[in-house]
């Protein structure tokens, strides 16, 4: 592979992983056995200028723009419960059959380096190959991971990071300024920043009477081990059409699963497919449809797309490049919503928004066309009511049209996606921070309030200092916030606004 320079904000990062380097600086420890990975060191360091709460891609990449200085940026604390760092919960997989959403050309990491990852994939998995035909191409989602751990490794020797394992129990503010933060091990140290990129968490299994499955008889899609180990003979029910669902049904079917896999949800909607070369519509219809879009109600907007996409699919282009016309747009159309409309958009429009947006791509969608149209895969439409064990376990459910129904498995897969609503969070930070009014719920209880540049607001709504949130926890303020393109631009407008805060002494 070429070799890489050290990154840093606004100029090309890359290099070749450092070995060793200088001591860190006071209150920093200087061991890093595995710079991909997370230094199991739990002892006691007294301050730091910036504490990240999560290592995964949003936390790995505020890291990455604050020390790729190297010596003269802060002191960075990246805390991270899982065994690898910059991965979270999707980009840890290690199944080649699990794509991302998004083409190659979409996902660099860095605004201003359009095609970073390319050139990632150009330098090693895919060498030899034309960029053009990188550029096009779904990657799998293991190689972004191991991008992601390359960008940090790819940071200066010298840099002063420390790369913790462990969990923050609590994170409360000091008389002198900053927050004292307690590790679940006990340990506890001094920072004068915080940022929370704590990622996504699973939804627990909506269904009554689930408590009663063993783990044997209940998986979670993000666990994917566990997935992949199921009886190739097993009948699998799986809660949830989304992208986990997608996921778990591409594991069984490399896995040449020969039980049913049977998938219900409420509406019976599973994510879209992307289409080869569906630029963005443009055009003057174009221009007048997005203002409709931008303008009016949910049913307004709803109807605009609709019309706007018949328009482009009557001239013979896919619809696709409706929503990537719309795609700089997304947070802003969410903003400018009332609140009574944004709670109309997430009862009624939310999962048709869903599947039309974050789409999938078409060699997994043929893949899934193939195994319904050949009985090996089935979606059903419908609530689950009931959940019982006895020698299998057995699902009531409702379906769209009324009817009951009835689905035995012997394995179920929770793919309900990521637990959105703040006050049902098992975090401990999270936890801590609401009880001590350090956050509050986001608009309808989703994520946590965020001012416009992440900056973490308290119980009576007032910007807490030297505090800011990415990712995840701003779905409810900005509903787009979970893909590539937000997280890279709130990464770094978080890091931009932590150097300012720190050089003006304020936090």
């Amino acid at each position: 592979m070429r070799k890489r320079g050290p990154p840093a904000v606004g100029a090309p990062w890359a290099s070749q992983r450092a070995e060793g380097g200088p001591a860190a600086p006071d209150g920093i420890l200087a061991d890093s056995p595995d710079r991909a990975g997370v230094s199991v060191s739990h002892s006691v360091f007294p301050q730091v200028d910036v504490a990240i709460v999560g290592g995964g891609a949003s936390g790995a990449l505020v890291a990455t723009h604050l020390a790729g200085v190297g010596a003269d940026g802060p002191r960075v604390a990246l805390i991270e419960a899982g065994d690898r760092l910059a991965l979270g919960a999707a980009y840890s997989t290690p199944r080649p059959e699990h794509l991302l959403n998004v083409v190659a050309s979409g996902m660099s990491a860095f605004d201003a380096r359009p095609d970073d990852f390319v050139d990632f994939l150009r330098a090693g998995p895919w060498a030899g190959e034309a960029p053009d035909a990188i550029r096009g191409r779904f990657a799998p989602r293991m190689l972004y991971g191991r991008y992601l751990q390359t960008i940090l490794d790819g940071l200066p020797a010298d840099a002063p990071l420390k790369r913790m394992h462990g969990e923050v129990d609590t994170v409360s503010p000091v008389a002198d300024g900053g927050f004292r933060l307690t590790l679940t091990s006990g340990d506890a140290f001094h920072a004068r920043t915080v940022v929370l990129a704590i990622g996504n968490a699973s939804a627990r299994l909506p269904i009554p009477g689930a408590d009663a499955l063993s783990s044997a008889q209940l998986r979670e899609a993000w666990d994917y081990p566990r997935v992949a180990a199921i009886d190739p003979d097993a009948d699998v029910c799986i809660v949830g059409a989304g992208l986990s669902m997608v996921d778990a049904v591409l594991t069984l079917r490399a896995n040449a699963h020969r039980g049913r896999i049977v998938a219900l949800s409420r509406n019976g909607l599973m994510p879209l497919p992307h289409v080869a070369a569906a630029a963005p519509a443009s055009g003057a219809y174009a221009e007048a449809a997005l203002e409709a879009v931008l303008a009016g109600g949910v049913r307004t907007r709803m109807r605009a797309l609709r019309a706007w996409a018949a328009h482009e699919q009557a001239a013979g282009r896919p619809w696709q490049g409706v929503m990537a016309a719309v795609r700089p747009y997304v947070q802003a159309m969410w903003a400018s919503l009332p609140v009574s409309e944004q709670r109309r958009f997430l009862r009624h429009a939310a999962r048709q928004w869903d599947i039309h947006r974050h789409r999938i791509a078409p060699e997994v969608a043929s893949m899934l066309e193939v195994l319904r149209a050949g009985g090996g895969f089935a979606l059903l439409a419908g609530r689950a009511k009931a959940l019982r064990v006895d020698d299998r376990v057995r699902i009531d459910y409702l379906g769209r049209d009324g009817a009951p129904g009835r689905i035995e498995a012997d394995v179920v897969i929770n793919a309900t996606g990521m637990e959105k609503r703040i006050v049902r969070t098992a975090n401990p930070v999270l936890r801590s921070l609401l009880a001590q009014g350090l956050a509050r719920p986001g608009p309808h209880d989703i994520g946590i309030d965020t001012r416009h540049d992440g900056a973490v607001r308290d119980r009576e709504g007032c910007p807490v200092p030297g505090m800011w949130a990415l990712g995840v926890l701003r779905v409810g303020s900005l509903w787009e916030s979970v893909a590539m393109p937000e997280l890279r631009g709130q990464a770094h407008q978080v890091a931009t606004a932590v150097r300012r805060q720190l050089a003006d002494g304020r936090a």
